[in-house]
């Protein structure tokens, strides 16, 4: 079971691995650790009702009450939490349909970290509470205070004509209604609520929003958004029906809260030197963390930092210490507003920049002696290289020139992205980087 832990909470193969049985001990464990009150709900998936009133039933058996949301955006269960004594989400977000999760969020609606769940699932309790100490069930109707809560944020003037990819996910019952109370016109995609996500999968990559772009240009749209799975994560394209590199959406976010509040942010240490840049423009500092939105926000906690973010679309601000999409999206055009500007100017002017993504077959019992090696290796081999170990190893150099090797927490692979603003040079060093990689794999198994 503790195979199944990772910065996204508890994630598995659904019914096969995160099974009903599974679901109800995590629910016991959890109201036996602190006994309260707590909100569920879930994502559009086939198998997340069946699993959400299973965590029902292992919460209430501990003597803990519950507070049932039904179907709901992750950010929706985090925004409820913040009122009781956490709240859980049944969910496995951009994940393939099959795939189905857990995630736990404390009282301030903020993500556990993977040590929590570790905790569950090793003080899984063997009996319930007595009959007269079992937890209740409410059901709570609607979203509508959370909808509310989203359009206090919107500070736009006009009226902005939006496309929206909805993907069939959670927030099919959310983001329309949202932008419309907010006074927009909404063009909405793939708006029925599926957990087989037939529209175009539940993740919103660059490849799979040719309808969301044929959309803005057929419709002569302002901008458009689109959300994964369970709505934590957000996808950008301008007014031609361009993706906007999540690069760049998180950095020009970045920088908008540095113009306006100062301070720092918080980026994991695989984002792009196009945040740093951005940041540093307008007097801000960036600070790194570990990949995973939970080490974001505590990395931001801990730094004081104003916001925080990940390349595939996940923001945390002061509003909610949790990503949201539809969030995320209202402070896009909150940004758009404030600066003057269309959806395609977010790209003016800035450098360009190359990045390429490599990976290495690595079994996972030789991770540790590798990476202990080329930490040994890799300050003779790139003398005056800046070395950073807050997740696999960053190597920095300067000009926003920059390397990482780490190993995947999911798969036999060590994965190794490098970023410059020289193309050959990316090349060249990504070449590099893989061939010292194998060649440090097969020294070791030749020794072991």
């Amino acid at each position: 079971m503790h195979g199944l832990v990772s910065s996204s909470g508890i994630r598995g193969l659904a019914i096969k691995e995160i099974s009903p049985d599974l679901c109800l001990k995590v629910g016991l464990s959890l109201s036996t650790k602190n006994l309260g009150e707590y909100v569920v709900g879930h994502d559009v998936r086939l198998s997340s009702p069946l699993l959400a009133n299973s965590l029902i039933d292992g919460l209430n058996a501990g003597g803990s009450d519950s507070i049932f949301l039904g179907l709901a955006p992750t950010p929706a269960v985090a925004y409820y939490s913040r009122r009781f004594s956490g709240g859980i989400a049944i969910t496995a977000s951009h994940n393939p349909p099959d795939y189905n999760g857990i995630k736990v969020f404390d009282k301030r609606g903020a993500s556990v970290p993977p040590s929590f769940y570790d905790n569950l699932l090793s003080e899984i309790p063997n009996e319930y509470a007595m009959w007269d100490a079992l937890g209740s069930r409410k059901e709570q109707e609607g979203l509508h205070e959370y909808i509310e809560f989203l359009c206090s944020l919107s500070k736009t003037k006009r009226t902005w004509r939006i496309g929206i990819d909805l993907g069939n996910g959670a927030t099919c019952i959310t983001a329309p209604l949202t932008f419309r109370l907010c006074g927009h016109e909404v063009y909405p995609l793939n708006l029925a609520p599926d957990g087989k996500f037939p529209g175009r999968g539940p993740e919103p990559r660059q490849d799979s929003l040719y309808s969301l772009a044929d959309n803005i240009r057929k419709n002569s749209l302002d901008i458009g958004f689109a959300y994964d799975g369970d709505g934590d994560r957000l996808a950008i394209l301008d007014e031609n029906g361009n993706f906007i590199s999540q690069d760049v959406a998180l950095g020009q976010m970045a920088r908008f809260f540095i113009k306006r509040y100062g301070g720092s942010v918080v980026v994991n240490v695989d984002s792009s030197s196009v945040v740093e840049l951005l940041v540093k423009s307008e007097g801000g500092s960036v600070h790194r963390s570990r990949v995973g939105d939970p080490y974001i926000l505590q990395e931001m906690l801990k730094r004081n930092a104003i916001f925080g973010g990940e390349t595939c679309g996940a923001w945390i601000t002061p509003h909610l210490p949790c990503p949201d999409g539809v969030l995320s999206s209202i402070l896009i055009l909150n940004l758009l507003e404030y600066w003057d500007i269309k959806p395609s100017q977010l790209n003016s002017g800035l450098p360009t920049f190359f990045l390429e993504r490599s990976k290495v077959e690595c079994p996972n019992e030789l991770k540790h002696l590798v990476m202990r090696q080329l930490k040994e290796s890799l300050p003779e081999i790139y003398p005056g290289v800046e070395l950073s170990e807050i997740d696999g190893l960053r190597l920095s150099w300067q000009d926003f020139e920059w390397a990482l090797i780490r190993p995947s927490g999911t798969e036999p692979l060590v994965r190794i992205t490098v970023e410059s603003k020289d193309k050959e040079k990316t090349k060249e060093l990504i070449k590099s980087l893989t061939n010292l990689l194998n060649n440090t794999m097969e020294g070791l198994k030749r020794k072991l």
